[in-house]
This record gives structure tokens, C-alpha cells and sequence, in this order.
């Protein structure tokens, strides 16, 4: 009798053993609510790089539009109303007439600086070859340089290509720096240098106009500061003389410096 008694208490303790044994095996499946936590991570890191990479492509789109927004804005010449020709002179795409003071006065400003540097070219240097050793003298003693370019052979010649800039309508010093003979044209070639005190040239406004002259008035500003005197300005009168194909050539001029 004590020997089933101690059986059935020996197999009460298996079966208890057993039944620990199964609840110590499923202790480890607990963790499962870190493994949902590690996927609403998931998800929320792909639902912030998808926003960043949005963020990203916006900007980059804003980028390009604002690129193509400069390379489309107007040109310094008058937004495409004018533009110099080959030979320096101003001409306009359409009749000057409907073009408004703020244009015209552009217009101005690019005929101005352009009959600054042909009136350099031919009235203080010259615009073409010469020699040196080939020369002639005035009644002062200056001397004038033969040119040699094929194209030049009169003073008539040079007033062409002088002409190409500068209307005809008003009258030119070119026949004081080039002098002709025996065929050929002899050029000065002062090759002087610029007033030291100049510093630049605005075109102001409109002064007067007609059907084929507008009168612009220049500031000329000259800065004397580095050498112990005062800036000043002075004032001049510029005219644009408009040809009956639209191009503009410098009528009134000074050259200011």
C-alpha cells in the first residue's frame, strides 16, 4: 500500500513538473509587443523619409523656376526693343516713335558710349594701319603717318567708315587729325591719353526731339578727389539722328574725357 501510495505521489510531481515545464517554455513569446513597436517605427521612418524626399523635389522644382525666371528677363539694351549693329550704331527692332522716354534715353546711353569709343578710335588714334617711317608734316610741324589699309586711299574713306557711327548732319574735326597726298591718307596718331579726372557719362533725359533728331542732355561726372580736389560735374547735349531705317547715329556730340 505504501508503495502505490509513493507511486501516485511521484506521479502527481511529474505532472507537476510537466505542467511548469510548458509554462516556462512559453515565457519567451512574450516580446511579440516589441516586434509591433519596431514596425510603427518602420512605418514611421518611411512616412519621414517619403515627406523629406517630397520636401527635396519641391525645392528642387522651385530651383529650376527660379532659374528660368532670370533667363528670361530683359537685356540691358532696352529689352530687345534695340540693339547695336555691326558697326556700332543703334538700331531699333521697331519705329523709335512708340518706344518711351525710359527706352529712348537706353537708346541714348549705348549710341553715347559707342561715339565715345569712334571718336577715340579716329580723332585721338587711329582705327587703322600705318608706318612709322612714312611720313608727312603739317604747317605746325605734327606729323601724320601713312596708313596703309587697302580700304583707305582718300579722306573721303575715312569719313565712310567714320560715318558708320556719326550721322553726316553734323559737322566732324576729322579733317584736322588726317590730311591727304599724292593718293594716300596720312593720319595723325595723337594717341593722347584721357582726362585723368573723368569717371563716367549718364544720359539724363530728353531735352527736344523732332521726327528724325531727339536732343538728350549728359552728365559728365569727373571725381578730382585722389588728387586733392573736388568731384564735379559738368553738363552736355547729346542727339541720337534717326535714319528712315530705324537706325540711330550720333549727331551732337562731345567727347568727355
Amino acid at each position: 500500500m505504501k508503495k502505490i501510495i509513493a507511486l501516485m505521489a511521484a506521479a502527481a510531481l511529474t505532472a507537476g513538473a510537466v505542467s511548469c515545464g510548458k509554462k516556462t517554455g512559453s515565457a519567451p513569446q512574450k516580446p511579440e509587443p516589441k516586434t509591433t513597436e519596431a514596425s510603427s517605427t518602420e512605418a514611421e521612418t518611411s512616412e519621414t523619409t517619403t515627406a523629406v524626399t517630397t520636401t527635396a523635389k519641391a525645392t528642387t522644382t522651385a530651383a529650376v523656376s527660379t532659374t528660368s525666371a532670370i533667363a528670361t528677363q530683359p537685356d540691358p539694351l532696352g529689352g530687345g526693343v534695340f540693339e547695336y549693329n555691326e558697326d556700332g550704331a543703334v538700331v531699333f527692332e521697331a519705329d523709335a516713335k512708340t518706344a518711351d522716354d525710359k527706352t529712348l534715353i537706353a537708346a541714348a546711353q549705348a549710341l553715347f558710349e559707342s561715339a565715345c569709343r569712334t571718336e577715340m578710335q579716329f580723332s585721338v588714334g587711329c582705327p587703322f594701319e600705318t608706318d612709322s617711317d612714312d611720313y608727312i608734316e603739317n604747317s605746325l610741324s605734327w606729323r601724320f603717318y601713312r596708313v596703309t589699309d587697302s580700304r583707305i586711299s582718300s579722306i573721303d574713306d575715312v569719313l565712310n567708315e567714320y560715318h558708320k557711327v556719326f550721322s553726316d548732319s553734323h559737322p566732324n574735326e576729322i579733317s584736322s587729325t588726317y590730311m591727304e597726298k599724292d593718293g594716300a591718307v596720312y593720319a595723325l596718331c595723337g594717341n593722347r591719353g584721357s582726362d585723368i579726372y573723368y569717371s563716367s557719362s549718364k544720359v539724363t533725359g530728353i531735352k527736344s526731339r523732332t521726327d528724325n533728331e531727339i536732343v538728350f542732355t549728359v552728365e559728365n561726372y569727373y571725381d578730382g578727389s585722389d588728387f586733392g580736389g573736388d568731384a564735379y560735374t559738368k553738363t552736355d547735349e547729346f542727339s541720337a539722328v534717326i535714319g528712315s531705317d530705324n537706325v540711330w547715329k550720333a549727331g551732337i556730340f562731345t567727347l568727355p574725357y
